[in-house]
């Protein structure tokens, strides 16, 4: 079958800042591939179709969106190292935002059928080690990544464990046509990224309140439409991207401004919530060194960050003024824990309806174009479909 390989060198800064764990160096792994894989590839190859181990599932991919780690991924740094700082281990077939309809049943399979459509999880957490049994699957000490570790979606068919796979015949109900359905369930992952950050990691806000959004790829266009359905007073967006602050208004932002072109954004932010302050602030733009001096001026006594974006660079914190003021950083990545039917439910129900963001769709053949069309920065989604 097609699929998309990522290869590059495994090289390790050994010397440079970042800590390799002895793990990392065992498996060849590391949760920052931008200190350890050089010289990252693209090509298209001819691999065999996956057999379904135990517990798992064979899954005939139907779409898959184009990620910013996709991009990153097979971007190189100035120094010749990939751009992604997250968890990867190459080669690997990249693509993990997706949705498929399953076509065979590993030995001891028995919560789902041949035919069901379904999204699944990107985090393929081992339920065995301390953090999983503690309910923390995305912090999974032996975590294996769809699209990062083991096999991804940009493929005709991937195998993955039924455990981490949820229906989304619902929404095919809801919409009324299959291939949307399938679009649509290709972008419950990024949306769970969206809603473990605001509500799980976060803890969420009280209705009524005012958030701010800082960066509009499409977890931060998800936080919009999530945090509208959740009640929030004013879901008010920083994006510098002309394009992005369309789709941000698109998809429900009651104000969108670009913090560049502004004299002081602080101003601004106080100048549209009439002095209130805010109860959250969502940083998914991966650029902390500009968005956390601002939040700290906007938020009410208690309020919120919660960090989504995906970036290696320090932030300028001021300790005096999180103290005073109580504020709170929630770290969060991932999405596992039974959020994805909380999301499914939400979209099948039409509480929220992300399908306006894919705005640019491809086949396998021209997989490498819609990663240069998501490169640029344009669009909301770029989605691969298969037919």
């Amino acid at each position: 079958m097609k699929a998309l390989l990522l290869d590059a060198q495994w090289k390790p800064k050994l010397d440079g800042g970042y800590r390799f764990s002895q793990q990392e160096l065992d498996t060849k792994s590391s949760y920052n591939g931008s200190e350890a894989f050089y010289n990252p590839q693209l090509k298209m190859v001819d691999i065999d179709v996956p057999k379904p181990g135990p517990g798992q599932v064979l899954v005939k991919v139907k779409a898959t969106g184009v990620c910013g780690s996709d991009v990153h991924m097979a971007q190189q740094l100035d120094d010749g190292y990939t751009a992604y700082p997250g968890h990867c281990k190459f080669p690997v077939v990249l693509g993990h935002e997706w949705s498929g309809e399953i076509v065979e049943l590993g030995k001891g399979v028995n919560s789902l059928e041949v035919g069901d459509m379904i999204a699944t999880e990107e985090m393929q957490w081992c339920g065995r080690c301390t953090a999983c049994r503690s309910g923390l699957f995305d912090q999974c000490t032996d975590l294996e990544e769809i699209g990062f570790t083991v096999q991804g979606t940009f493929a005709e068919y991937v195998a993955v464990d039924a455990k981490t796979c949820w229906k989304i015949n619902a929404i095919a109900e809801a919409y009324g046509d299959k291939e949307k359905a399938y679009e649509v369930g290709a972008m419950v992952e990024p949306c769970c990224v969206a809603y473990n950050g605001l509500f799980i990691s976060a803890g969420g806000f009280l209705p009524g309140s005012h958030v701010v959004i800082a960066g509009c790829g499409p977890v931060g266009l998800m936080g919009i439409n999530l945090c509208q359905a959740a009640g929030a007073a004013k879901v008010i967006v920083m994006e510098p991207s002309e394009g992005r602050r369309k789709m941000a208004k698109a998809m429900g932002a009651d104000e969108v401004f670009d913090p560049t072109g502004v004299d002081d954004p602080i101003d601004t932010i106080k100048e549209l919530t009439g002095g209130e302050g805010v109860k959250l602030c969502m940083e998914a733009a991966a650029a902390g060194k500009n968005t956390y001096p601002i939040f700290e001026q906007v938020l009410d006594p208690s309020g919120k960050i919660v960090q989504c974006g995906m970036g290696a660079e320090r932030v300028p914190v001021s300790v005096l003024k999180m103290q005073w003021q109580r504020l709170h950083i929630h770290g969060s990545v991932g999405h596992s824990g039974a959020i994805f039917p909380h999301v499914i439910r939400l979209l099948a129900a039409k509480k929220m309806d992300i399908s306006p963001m894919v705005t640019s769709r491809y086949d396998l053949d021209h997989v490498t174009d819609a990663i240069k069309t998501a490169e640029a920065l344009q669009d909301a989604k770029v989605m691969v479909i298969q037919k």
